[in-house]
């Protein structure tokens, strides 16, 4: 039986510097999810959790969401594997509680494992075909999406992905920021830069 439910959708994108493919994520690549999940380093930036390290049965639970609810891909950089990023439905009930019921909401996350991959641009370039794949193929109608105060890089991708900060709400932990930001991008905001020529 497999854990991670994996699907068949392939993204392929880039520029000059770098070549970038999302794939389906799949059981093959547990023993990177073990290695970037037990990193500390690599969680302080990746889990707004104060947590030091996730055990196998830890990785199973986050991975092992359906994929009705949530795509996984693993990101492959120059044909390295560098990390994981997701698709995923909202799930988060006060998030869920602004839009209407019937709005399709959802929220990438992402994780650069590979720390010699970190500051060199691959973020924005992810989370922009991950944009274009919910808008253009998904046809979602809302992205909403999360990172901590101190999380400077992450925070520079959604500006530069054309996200917007809707709200910050404070939420202290021990060793980390105080506010969680949450940026939003719209479909309708998309097709307007889009039409207007500008990369949203």
């Amino acid at each position: 039986m497999n854990i991670i439910h994996s699907h068949d959708i392939t993204l392929l994108g880039g520029n000059a510097d770098h070549s970038i493919a999302l794939r389906p994520l799949t059981d093959a690549h547990l023993p990177y999810l073990y290695k970037w999940n037990a990193d500390p380093e690599v969680l302080y930036w990746a889990d707004s959790d104060d947590v030091k390290s996730y055990p196998p049965e830890a990785v199973h639970q986050i991975y092992g969401r359906p994929a009705e609810e949530t795509l996984y891909f693993i990101i492959e950089a120059d044909g390295e594997l560098i990390g994981d990023c997701s698709l995923q439905r909202m799930n988060l009930p006060e998030v869920k509680a602004i839009y209407p019921a019937d709005a399709d909401v959802r929220r990438i996350d992402m994780m650069i494992g590979e720390k010699a991959w970190w500051g060199r641009g691959v973020g924005t370039l992810l989370v922009g075909m991950l944009v274009d794949f919910a808008f253009g193929v998904e046809k979602v109608d809302v992205l909403h999406c999360l990172c901590d105060d101190y999380n400077i890089r992450s925070r520079r991708v959604w500006e530069k992905c054309g996200f917007a900060l809707v709200n910050a709400v404070r939420v202290p932990q021990s060793t980390k920021g105080e506010y969680e930001y949450h940026w939003r991008l719209t479909r309708a905001e998309y097709e307007a830069a889009h039409a207007s020529g500008e990369r949203a």
